[in-house]
């Protein structure tokens, strides 16, 4: 497995296809549409009802892709016609549908069986245990009662989440079994060992069987496991190590019978011990692509989906030493005020989005839709970045008022 390096020509990779290509994408946001604009050939959008428009001039159809049986008739009928080159998405809900597309028209995209493993964190745990079982914590199905009770028993700390969940939501710590609500005793939920260490991301774009990184970020989480920053290059992990997370996702995706495509994978590191903790077939989300693009130069957004009708991976030189996106965070309650963006000692704020305002509320944070903003940083190195990353979090932003009790 390799790394790309930093710098370099516009075009990393030659271009094997031309202006006849035709690209369907499915369930595109408007920052992966703008990045698709630039590749060659046709492109055309397929969209969920009332999903946010895209930019003026994009070509869009609507079809209701969560709708297996539905979207799939719409292939046949609305697709086939348009003689399309690929068919793919870098959306979670989007993944499945875009891979049987491909396979029904026969043409590129992700292996339908693939995607699913990787959606299904039970499957891709079992295809570990065979394929490279040193990658794997110890688990457990949620409804084979005797095995929970031995993973407890053995492990004391234990990870509950959803066999399909995304967006960190219900992941839990559990400490006891009798801990376990009832409703999370059954086939929807897995359960895993707590695995100690630091977590990390891992972008990978895979052809032919290769498997190349185009970025590795360290990940800070809050207490319920939502993620609250992501730092580019990772401060912690030594170039050594870093050999060993390249290595170990290698693995993981030649066990996942991955040969095509971007991946995410979220892995933890304790000593020079690698566990995975889950894998997609898409880039990562909460800003991953802008901190590959300012630290290394390669169009992330851009690479993830012209990889299947051969488009080099664009790149130009690096901008930053070292970025992290960071996600502001206010207790639960009414927005009373809100702060504009800081002057920090230690990096600068490329990029400011809120998404509150006084009035609004701020819920719990169980999801990483709870978050009320985010930032882009930047700095001269990745020890400047961490205490960027600590000096904006330690710093009140959003400022909230309990509600009263009713």
């Amino acid at each position: 497995m390799d790394a790309v390096s930093t710098g370099g020509p516009d075009e990393d990779c030659p271009r094997d296809t031309d202006d006849d290509s035709v690209l369907v994408i499915i369930g595109a946001n408007p920052t992966v549409a703008r990045a698709a604009a630039s590749l060659p050939g046709e492109l055309i959008h397929v969209q969920q009802p009332g999903a946010p428009a895209l930019d003026p001039g994009t070509r869009v159809l609507t079809a209701d892709f969560r709708d297996l049986p539905a979207f799939l008739a719409f292939t046949d009928e609305v697709l086939r016609p348009l003689r399309p080159t690929a068919v793919v998405s870098l959306t979670e809900f989007g993944l499945e549908p875009a891979a049987l597309a491909a396979r029904r028209l026969g043409v590129t995209g992700v292996d339908p069986a693939v995607v699913r493993v990787t959606r299904d964190k039970l499957a891709m745990r079992r295809v570990l245990e065979r394929e490279a079982p040193h990658l794997n914590p110890a688990f457990a199905a949620g409804d084979d009662t005797e095995a929970v009770d031995r993973l407890f028993a053995a492990y004391g700390r234990v990870i509950a989440k959803p066999v399909d969940g995304v967006g960190s939501a219900s992941v839990a710590l559990v400490e006891s079994v009798d801990a376990l609500p009832a409703d999370r005793r059954t086939a929807a939920t897995l359960y895993e060992q707590f695995a100690e260490g630091r977590e990390f991301s891992v972008e990978a774009l895979s052809t032919g069987g290769r498997h190349t990184v185009v970025g590795i970020a360290e990940k800070g989480t809050a207490d319920g496991f939502v993620e609250v920053s992501h730092m580019m290059p990772p401060p912690s992990l030594d170039p050594r190590r870093q050999e060993l997370v390249v290595r170990a996702v290698g693995e993981l995706l030649d066990a996942l019978g991955l040969t095509d495509g971007p991946s995410h994978t979220e892995v933890m590191v304790d000593g020079d011990k690698i566990v995975v903790i889950e894998t997609h077939t898409r880039l990562g989300g909460d800003g991953i692509a802008d901190l590959v693009r300012l630290t290394t130069g390669v169009e992330w957004r851009r690479a993830a989906l012209g990889w299947s009708i051969g488009a080099g991976v664009r790149r130009s030189a690096a901008t930053a030493a070292a970025a992290a996106t960071v996600f502001l965070t206010a207790p639960p309650g009414r927005v009373t005020a809100v702060a504009p963006p800081p002057a920090l000692a230690h990096g600068r704020i490329d990029a400011w989005e809120l998404s509150v305002r006084p009035g609004d509320e701020v819920r719990p944070m169980r999801s990483s839709a709870d978050r009320p903003g985010m930032a882009v940083l930047t700095a001269a190195g990745t020890d400047a970045c961490a205490a960027a990353v600590a000096e904006l979090t330690a710093r009140t932003v959003v400022t909230t008022a309990p509600e009263p009790h009713l």
